[in-house]
């Protein structure tokens, strides 16, 4: 990991492509130059920094697929000029654009939404959910802003910095946005309705864990259903009394602790898995 962000950082993109090129083996080298050949000529890649660009992205794939004992060729399925003919004419995604996105705020939806709803006495707020979304939305992307122009170092701070003004400006709205909008889940049909939510966030995160196995997915689980079953005791006849109680909030209080623990410790094990692909 080191060492590919010294590399990034005293070397131009080019000269990383150059770098990581020569660590390919003579035969995925030959397939690899004339790819290279090929995507020159496409209209897409006209311009040289787009090219180098794209091909920092394709390298590090390229030497992943070489350690698993695969060529080039057998990486891109078909010869170099086929290739480049598909890569050209492939539409092509913002970088920032993926699955990840949903993580964040599904996210958003555990650590704000849900935890508002556990008492099925405490309505949720309309409006101030939809303005605190509103700075949620803000803050990522000006995450992605500075993902897409920063280095590491610098990512690492901005995203801190983005974080914890997005806490403050929460908590401000929390206090200062009137009450509107107010929704109350029913203790039968909220009890329903965050169970299937759980379901369908389960079922997505198995789905998707299965054709990536680095899914950030997982991550949610743990507080996914330590959230709803702190809901469901609240709505339970037999339990319901105990919540509303001080030993109640303690054990809300406790579930929430440990509902964001298990984002932290499950998303750095999926961090580190991603780290070590790179």
């Amino acid at each position: 990991m080191r060492g590919v962000a010294n590399l990034a950082n005293r070397l131009t993109i080019a000269e990383q492509n150059q770098e990581l090129r020569s660590q390919l083996s003579p035969e995925n080298q030959a397939y690899w130059d004339e790819l290279v050949a090929a995507l020159k000529q496409h209209p897409r890649f006209a311009d040289d920094g787009k090219l180098q660009r794209f091909l920092r992205e394709q390298l590090p794939q390229v030497l992943v697929a070489q350690s698993n004992g695969q060529t080039t060729a057998q990486f891109y399925g078909m010869d170099a000029q086929a290739a480049a003919v598909k890569l050209g004419s492939a539409r092509q995604r913002p970088t920032w654009w993926s699955w990840d996105l949903l993580v964040p705020v599904l996210i958003f939806v555990l650590g704000v939404i849900l935890p508002a709803a556990i008492l099925p006495a405490v309505p949720l707020q309309g409006l101030l959910i939809a303005v605190q979304f509103g700075l949620f939305v803000i803050a990522m992307a000006l995450g992605i802003w500075v993902s897409q122009h920063l280095g590491a170092q610098g990512q690492v701070l901005s995203w801190l910095v983005i974080i914890v003004a997005l806490v403050v400006a929460m908590r401000v709205a929390a206090q200062t946005v009137p009450a509107a909008g107010l929704l109350y889940l029913t203790r039968g049909g909220g009890s329903v309705a965050l169970i299937a939510f759980a379901v369908i966030v389960t079922g997505l995160t198995w789905w998707h864990h299965q054709r990536h196995a680095d899914s950030w997915f997982p991550a949610i689980l743990g507080s996914l259903w330590i959230t709803t079953l702190l809901a469901l005791l609240a709505r339970f006849p037999l339990t319901s009394g105990l919540m509303v109680t001080s030993a109640g909030n303690l054990l809300i209080a406790i579930g929430t602790v440990l509902a964001d623990a298990s984002i932290l410790m499950i998303g750095w094990h999926i961090w580190q898995i991603r780290q070590g692909k790179k």
